[in-house]
């Protein structure tokens, strides 16, 4: 095999690791939004959150977490967006439907 062959196949792999982890988050959020609808906990307030502040103290956004009884999930809004969202009381499902959030693992 050749360099060129080599590193076609790296970058497929690597592809294939991001589509994987890719579904794997999408399963994820779909579980999530589906607890959410189960237990009926769309509207009540996401009111544990903490902020993300680094050693230097700069803000990199919001941490939220959303307990279901079957499992507790962590949402997070990036720098900037975060602070229209905490500015109002958000409830539950504006926070999983927020373009900008991130599901953490």
């Amino acid at each position: 095999m050749d360099k060129f062959q080599i590193a076609t196949i790296r970058k497929k792999t690597i592809n294939a690791k991001y589509l994987v982890i890719l579904a794997k988050y999408s399963d994820t959020m779909q579980q999530l939004i589906q607890l959410i609808e189960k237990e009926k906990l769309g509207n009540q307030l996401a009111k544990q959150y903490t902020l993300i502040i680094d050693d230097k103290q700069v803000v990199h956004g919001a941490l939220f977490v959303i307990k279901t009884t079957k499992k507790t999930f962590k949402l997070m809004i990036p720098a900037s967006f975060h602070e229209a969202v905490l500015k109002e009381q958000v409830t539950i499902n504006t926070l999983i439907k927020h373009p900008q959030v991130m599901l953490l693992a």
